[in-house]
Order: C-alpha cells, then sequence, then structure tokens
C-alpha cells in the first residue's frame, strides 16, 4: 500500500510526462498532470481512448508503427519525436518507452521529455557557429580583395602608360586593351568579395531609386537576353534612399543575373518600388523565409525593391543556404556562387533588410527595405572634363607593395611632383623628419606591416602639422579615422584607382585650404 502511494506522488509530481497504454488495444489508462498540461487536454478526455483516435501523434502511420516496435522490443529509445497538442501545435519531445507486465497483463509506458528549450538552445549555437563560420570566411575573402587590389592597380596602371603612347602598333594597343578590360572584369571581381565581406568602401547619397531602375535597363535587357522579359513596375513620387548608388545598381544586376538562371526556358522579371510604412506587428518577415536569420525590418518608413522572376522556384533547403558564400545550384564550372552574398552584404551594410519568398515551380521573389531618408536625391556628379594639372610640391609616398610604389611614384613625377618613397611607416617618419622643405601631402596605404596608416597619420602631425593625407585601400576604413584626435585634413581613395583617380584627388587635396577637420568635413575620393 505504502509502495503503491509513493508510485503515486511520484507520478503525480513528476516534471515529464508519462502516459500508461494497454499493450493490446493501445488505449490510455493513465496520464501524469505534467503530459495532460503539456498537450492541452484534461485527463477526461485522454483516458479510456486510444492514442491514434486523439491525434497525440503527429504522424500517426510512423507513431503506430514505433508502438509495434516497442510491443516486439519491450524498450525503446526516441530522440526527437513531434507530438501534436490539443490546438495542434507540434511540440518535439524525447520519448523512452517500456513494455512490462503488472498483474499478468501487459503495460506499456511512455516517458516523454520536452525538449523545446533545449532545441532552442542547439539552434541558437548553430547559428552562431554559422556567424562565426560566415565572419571568417568574409575576413579571408576581404584579405584576398585587399591584396589583389595591389596587384590590379599595378596591371591596370601600366595598362594606361602603355596606351597612352601615341606610336604603339595596332596589335600590341589591341593586346593591351584585352589586358585592361581582364583587370577590369577582376577588379569587378574583388569588389564583389569586399561586398559580400562588407568591407567595400561606400560612398551614401541620397537616390531616387527609380531613376537608378531608369537607368540600368538597357543594361539589365542584355543581361537576361532576348527570351526573357524585363517588366518595371515603378510607384510615381517614390520617397528616397540614402545609399550607394553604384552598389544599388550591382544589387539590380545580381538579381537579374540570378533570375536569368531560374528561368532557362525564357520568362519574366518584374522590378517594383514602393513606399511602405512598416508597423510593429508586421515588423519580422515571416518566420519561413531567410530574412529572420539574417536581418530584422522594425517599425518605420521604407522604399521596398522587388525582384520577381518566374523561374523554377526554390524549396526551403535551398532557401536557407542561398545567401551563403560560394553556394550555388549550378553545375561545377558554371558561376562561383557569390552573387546573393554580394547582394546580402550591400544590403546589409546599406542599413537595409531582405527578404526572399518562394516555391518550387512558382517563381522567386527578393524584397529589399531601404530606410527612407527626407533628403532630396543626389545630382549624378560629373567626370573631369579634361586631365588634371600637375604641380611641383613634395609628397610623401607610403605603400608596402613594391610594384604599385613604383608604379604611383612614375605617375607622380610624370606630373612634376617631387616624391619621398617608402616601403613602411617607420621609414616613412624618418624620411619626413629628415626632409628640411615642406611637406604638404602624405599618400599612404591603409593595411601595412608595423602600424596602419592612421597611426602613421597621428605620429606624423605631431611634427609635420601642415601635411595632408590621402589614404588608399580596398577596405572600408573611415571609421577607424574618427578616432584619431585633431587628424589632419585628409581623402581616401579605393584601390584599385586609375591615373585620373590619383592626380585629380591629390590635386583638390594639395589645392585646399589647410583646416582641421574631421572625417564628414574631408574630401572623400570615390570613383
Amino acid at each position: 500500500m505504502d509502495s503503491e502511494i509513493r508510485y503515486r506522488r511520484l507520478f503525480e509530481s513528476a516534471k515529464d510526462g508519462i502516459l500508461l497504454l494497454d499493450a493490446k488495444t493501445a488505449i490510455i489508462t493513465d496520464i501524469n498532470p505534467f503530459l495532460t498540461q503539456l498537450m492541452g487536454y484534461l485527463r477526461t478526455e485522454l483516458v479510456g481512448h486510444s492514442l491514434w483516435d486523439l491525434g497525440l501523434a503527429k504522424d500517426v502511420e510512423t507513431s503506430k508503427a514505433r508502438f509495434r516496435e516497442l510491443v516486439a522490443k519491450s524498450y525503446v529509445h526516441y530522440e526527437d519525436l513531434p507530438l501534436q497538442t490539443k490546438d495542434g501545435v507540434a511540440i518535439s519531445v524525447e520519448m523512452s518507452g517500456n513494455a512490462y507486465r503488472v498483474k499478468g497483463e501487459e503495460v506499456i509506458q511512455y516517458n516523454i521529455r520536452d525538449i523545446r528549450h533545449r532545441k532552442d538552445a542547439e539552434l541558437s549555437e548553430q547559428r552562431l557557429r554559422h556567424a562565426h563560420k560566415m565572419e571568417a570566411v568574409g575576413q579571408l575573402a576581404g584579405g584576398l580583395a585587399h591584396d589583389f587590389n595591389n596587384l590590379l592597380g599595378v596591371i591596370l596602371g601600366y595598362c594606361e602608360l602603355i596606351e597612352g603612347q601615341e606610336a604603339l602598333p595596332e596589335l600590341t594597343r589591341k593586346m593591351v586593351m584585352e589586358i585592361h578590360n581582364a583587370g577590369e572584369s577582376a577588379k569587378n571581381l574583388t569588389q564583389r568579395l569586399l561586398a559580400f565581406s562588407r568591407l567595400q568602401v561606400l560612398l551614401p547619397v541620397a537616390l531616387d531609386l527609380n531613376q537608378t531602375v531608369y537607368r540600368m535597363k538597357s543594361i539589365l535587357d542584355r543581361l537576361i537576353g532576348d527570351d526573357v522579359a524585363l517588366v518595371s513596375v515603378l510607384s510615381p513620387a517614390l520617397g528616397s534612399i540614402k545609399a550607394d548608388s553604384s552598389q544599388v545598381e550591382q544589387v539590380l544586376m545580381n538579381l537579374a543575373i540570378n533570375a536569368r538562371d531560374a528561368m532557362p526556358a525564357g520568362g519574366k522579371v518584374t522590378i517594383e518600388t514602393a513606399d511602405l510604412e512598416v508597423f510593429a506587428m508586421t515588423a519580422q518577415a515571416p518566420a519561413e523565409t531567410p530574412v529572420q536569420s539574417h536581418s530584422f525590418v522594425p517599425p518605420g518608413r521604407y522604399v521596398k525593391l522587388t525582384v520577381t522572376d518566374t523561374g523554377i522556384g526554390m524549396d526551403k533547403e535551398t532557401q536557407s543556404h542561398i545567401f551563403e558564400p560560394f553556394f550555388s545550384t549550378k553545375a561545377p564550372g558554371q558561376g562561383g556562387g557569390l552573387g546573393l552574398a554580394t547582394v546580402l552584404g550591400i544590403v546589409q551594410q546599406s542599413g537595409a533588410a531582405i527578404a526572399v519568398h518562394s516555391q518550387l515551380r512558382q517563381g522567386a521573389s527578393f524584397e529589399i527595405y531601404f530606410p527612407r531618408c527626407d533628403e532630396a536625391p543626389a545630382a549624378v556628379p560629373a567626370q573631369p572634363a579634361k586631365p588634371s594639372r600637375g604641380g611641383t610640391e613634395t609628397i610623401l609616398l607610403v605603400d608596402d607593395a613594391d610594384a604599385l610604389r613604383q608604379l604611383l611614384r612614375r605617375l607622380l613625377e610624370d606630373r612634376g611632383y617631387t616624391v619621398l618613397e617608402a616601403s613602411n611607416p617607420t621609414d616613412a617618419l624618418r624620411k619626413a623628419e629628415e626632409h628640411l622643405g615642406p611637406l604638404p601631402l602624405m599618400i599612404t596605404d591603409v593595411v601595412m606591416p608595423g602600424f596602419s596608416g592612421f597611426l602613421l597619420a597621428e605620429k606624423l602631425a605631431k611634427f609635420r602639422p601642415e601635411t595632408k593625407v590621402l589614404y588608399a585601400s580596398g577596405y572600408n576604413d573611415r571609421s577607424s579615422v574618427r578616432l584619431l584626435p585633431g587628424a589632419q585634413q585628409y581623402a581616401f581613395l579605393e584601390k584599385p584607382f586609375t591615373r585620373e583617380d590619383l592626380l585629380s584627388t591629390v590635386r583638390e587635396l594639395l589645392d585646399s585650404p589647410m583646416t582641421k577637420v574631421g572625417w564628414e568635413g574631408a574630401a572623400f575620393a570615390h570613383r
């Protein structure tokens, strides 16, 4: 009697579910309070009824097979099973089943543990590992792009010098042009790597997204081919967004290429724009889309860009990977899988968010939410009409890439400048101290052995406060500049840059009035 009382107390106070069934009929003979609360039933709704009739098991056929297995083996254990509450909600549980005899009758006992918290913790850990992996890949991609940009600077720079020779044979000129074109294609690839790693330099301005779509239409038509129709549905009086125009164009091109590849037999691509206000109840994208793991759309005013195709669509498994670098559904050799990773990098660095909606054989739709700004759209800057003039000033040139440094020195000296050359920051400081005349400008790489170009500028300012600084880098290093106290007047050039980019920026910086400015007041060159 005492043992029965102790068993009943344990049965009713257990923090795991306990379910007793008749081994022959699967009729529930007893159930403890924990399990009735977990499943949302009253005890009287369960006892005396078949487990299958009540729909407790989400997959009835599979559960019946497992029940038969338990009867045959007397013990089974399942790590993750779906049960269904009275309201139809699926609950993941861990379950152990025992078959034993009581007073000559065979009884089935299930011990059921709610593992939702454990699964949530495992999912969070999985997402954290994925985030760390993506960060590591991004750092690798950014580092490769930075080093490659130095090499491209040399290739493109010497191509420009050779192409400028008047007596160049026509065949040689054509070969150099092919090298130049290949270099430009490689430059675009490094920009995609930097966009994925969110390290590319952006020049955000107020933009009219409709005008960007208008401007890109002819390019997109060529990209998607004659068998794909391109349709624009643009909202009139659209609000402005703040973004880098060239990067928004890159997003449109990558989404158009992705849509084209999803329609091998032809179809239609629709580009839509619309003003949108997101309220708290609709702030998060639907749970079935990858946007949940990448971004969150808080309440606010947005300009939405939507690119929709009528292609083959994607299942949920494919959707969960599409923004990963180097993921591709194409056969080997048919694409690098960087397109959508690039889109995600640009979207996130622009302060926007992206969602994708797709089903197999029903096409795909990509939605990008750009925060709306109140500024009027900026005019597209005009390119210099004629080559920039040179000068006779002395310039300190600092870069650890020997070939690129020698090229830059030649470009500057050809325009009349005197160049002090240094391969590292320590040597640069020594030469700046030894130089007896004025030193109006230093051109320096940002990432160098020893210490950065930013720290070099800070040290130089202590004894050369008159020296302005032109930073050159493939990274988006502007945030580091803000940390420097009393920074000199400076500008920033993104590698690889053209000869005219360099010479015009040098001249503009030298001619500008000498004032102590922070980043927001400094010149910023992005060409």
